[in-house]
């Protein structure tokens, strides 16, 4: 046997589906099954742009997540093409140096005539020099007393093979040899290697 709760439900069902023939009769429940009804879509509809939203809401919160990551690499991007762009200028910048003559390779000639290690005869060391830097190196060295015997010890050669700005020394022990431009590329990678840290 049917409980009151059962009957209840029922009868509410049976109502429901007599709702539009209600909205139909023109009578004075019709307003208000009208009414109901308008709410139910009302209801709906509003159900229906809450969920459309919430769903906006969760799509731009992943936007906006996932954009910091975005921006992060782009930046790291740009932040490698800054620096090679950096590194390109500085490389002709030194290329034009060298070319016109502004580097001077006196320093680095001074280091080799102290530093190198000679072997069995005392003039064995050979200073190999770019023809154009040959004669301003010799003319500045002359004027550095603390260098003068070693100096005089060595033979100095232009040779065409050595980049301007650049020396080789050679000696029985060895070997030296100094590019600028060398110097520059080790510059580069140390740079490379810290903007990518």
């Amino acid at each position: 046997m049917p409980t009151t709760t059962q009957n209840a439900a029922a009868t509410s069902i049976v109502g429901i589906r007599l709702l539009p023939r209600h909205a139909r009769a023109g009578t004075a429940q019709a307003a208000t099954v009208v009414s109901l009804l308008d709410l139910g879509r009302r209801e709906a509809r509003r159900v229906a742009e809450s969920e459309l939203v919430e769903r906006l809401v969760a799509q731009a919160q992943r936007t906006v997540s996932e954009l910091s990551t975005q921006v992060g690499a782009r930046l790291d991007e740009v932040a490698a093409l800054a620096v090679e762009l950096g590194l390109g200028i500085a490389r002709e910048i030194v290329g034009a140096a060298l070319d016109k003559g502004l580097v001077d390779p006196t320093p680095t000639v001074v280091r080799c005539l102290r530093d190198c290690v000679h072997g069995a005869t005392p003039t064995d060391l050979v200073v190999r020099l770019h023809p154009e830097d040959l004669q301003l190196v010799q003319e500045r060295l002359r004027r550095i007393d603390e260098v003068r015997d070693e100096v005089a010890a060595a033979r100095f050669v232009a040779d065409p093979s050595i980049p301007r700005g650049g020396v080789r020394a050679e000696t029985e022990a060895g070997r030296l040899r100094y590019d600028p431009r060398d110097a520059l590329e080790r510059v580069a990678a140390e740079v490379r290697r810290e903007a990518a840290s």
